[in-house]
């Protein structure tokens, strides 16, 4: 019989998703997307890496076959990162 556990994680739900975010697959637009969100979120919350963040996924993006709903998806989660307010130029 397999048991799964689920390992206690303490910490913020930001600080689980930052870690996740070092084993994304680069180069895809779920990890523009998802790189993104974490601008956007790490940014609200005063985070230090909201820019490089941010920067990351732009970087990626621009490498990326335009096209799809995940680009589209992707992009305008980008567009929201690019407008939210404490963005350093």
């Amino acid at each position: 019989m397999l048991v799964f556990t689920q390992r206690h994680d303490s910490r913020p739900a930001l600080q689980q998703a930052l870690d996740a975010a070092s084993g994304l697959k680069p180069g895809s637009w779920a990890s523009v997307e998802a790189l993104s969100m974490l601008a956007v979120e790490a940014r609200a919350q005063g985070r230090p890496e909201a820019d490089d963040l941010y920067a990351t996924a732009r970087k990626a993006a621009q490498g990326l076959k335009h096209g799809s709903v995940e680009s589209v998806r992707a992009l305008t989660w980008l567009a929201r990162a690019e407008r939210d307010p404490g963005r350093t130029p």
